[in-house]
């Protein structure tokens, strides 16, 4: 029988309440492994998640003449395939163990109904999975530097990978209130092309690129009847709503990564106007970080054009007139005009053809209330 305490210890649980953490050690087992014994296979659907107690595992991918990627090398209190259980995908590598040991053993269905009873317990687990993410973001840096020959074919698998997994963590959040997911993925390579018709290093627009994904995350403490609400929020409701942004900067809070801490800064701040009568922190001006004035314009661009629950779609041509409306007083007047600029260019790959059938232009003096209520 495994106890709640051995389940704590392990980095991914070690934030999770005790009620939690007693539910899942009732339902978790203890398997045991040799070295060269095979955990999972590349491509296998995402079963378990295994929290190493003892021995080592190396996350490994088949290689060519110079033989299999070690991608990272788990140790015990290290998860092993919490990812690809936690977003439903294949499994992304292959788990081998590199010498005995056993792992505490939880099936992804339990994990699921634990977590989806406890909205915290949830957001604790995120926090904890980010972390992990960051420590073998950080660990593959290192392996890359050793593995001189194999430093670029990495380091643009590790971007890649590490973009994969922001985006797909906004758009397990995102799909909460969309539906598909894929607004965080309109957003985020928008606010790139902006951030670069801005002038902004390369560098610097596609770390917006891979930050951007996370600007809602803090939605996931935000109840399902607030988020879906149809209609108007009532005064606490919109509190409630607005305290996604002060979540969502928790969850991400303390990274070394310059990406997390970008996505931080995003998260706390995309709400906040120019004008300094936005939220949380009521910023104004300059005052605002530039990564968040970017992500600030283009969230409430697709945000518009976007069907939700509250709302129909509004045409590409009224939401951008939404968007001029508030330069000056929502929004960065430098920017928007950069946005107006190229407006075709900057939506083109990230928005459906304009005026399509159907597309709904707001109503006769409704439209800063519709315009408000739908990028909360």
């Amino acid at each position: 029988m495994v106890a709640p305490a051995e389940l704590a210890r392990a980095h991914l649980l070690q934030s999770l309440p005790e009620p939690l953490l007693s539910e899942l050690a009732r339902r978790a087992t203890i398997s045991s492994f040799r070295a060269g014994d095979m955990l999972f296979r590349e491509g296998d659907p995402a079963q378990r998640i295994h929290l190493l107690r003892s021995g080592e595992v190396e996350l490994v991918r088949p290689g060519s003449a110079q033989g299999p990627t070690v991608l990272a090398r788990c140790r015990p209190g290290d998860s092993v395939g919490a990812l690809t259980v936690l977003t439903g995908g294949p499994r992304a590598a292959t788990a081998i163990g590199r010498t005995d040991g056993d792992a505490i053993c939880l099936e992804a269905a339990d994990v699921e109904s634990v977590l989806l009873s406890d909205a915290a317990g949830m957001r604790s687990l995120l926090a904890g999975l980010a972390g992990s993410l960051i420590g073998a973001g950080e660990e593959l840096s290192a392996h890359n530097r050793v593995l001189e020959q194999r430093v670029r074919e990495r380091t643009a698998e590790v971007r890649e990978t590490h973009l994969e997994v922001l985006r797909r963590l906004g758009e397990a959040v995102e799909s909460r209130d969309d539906g598909t997911g894929q607004h965080v993925v309109r957003m985020s390579r928008m606010a790139a092309d902006l951030a670069g018709r801005a002038n902004w290093s390369s560098a610097d627009a596609e770390m917006v690129l891979r930050a951007a994904p996370l600007h809602d995350i803090g939605k996931i403490g935000v109840p399902d009847e607030i988020l879906r609400k149809p209609g108007r929020l009532t005064r606490d409701e919109r509190a409630t709503m607005e305290t996604h942004t002060t979540i969502g900067a928790h969850l991400l809070c303390d990274s070394r990564s310059p990406v997390v801490r970008m996505a931080e800064t995003i998260a706390l701040c995309h709400h906040e106007r120019w004008d300094g009568l936005g939220y949380p922190r009521r910023l104004a001006g300059e005052a605002i970080p530039a990564a968040a004035r970017v992500c600030a314009i283009v969230d409430v661009f697709d945000a518009l054009v976007t069907e939700r629950p509250y709302k129909r779609a509004w045409s590409p041509g009224a939401a951008l007139a939404e968007i001029l409306e508030g330069s000056g007083t929502a929004f960065d007047p430098g920017l928007v005009a950069i946005f107006a600029r190229h407006f075709d260019s900057i939506v083109a790959a990230a928005v459906p053809p304009t005026e399509a059938p159907g597309e709904a232009s707001p109503p006769a003096g409704s439209r800063r209330s519709i315009g408000l209520r739908a990028v909360a």
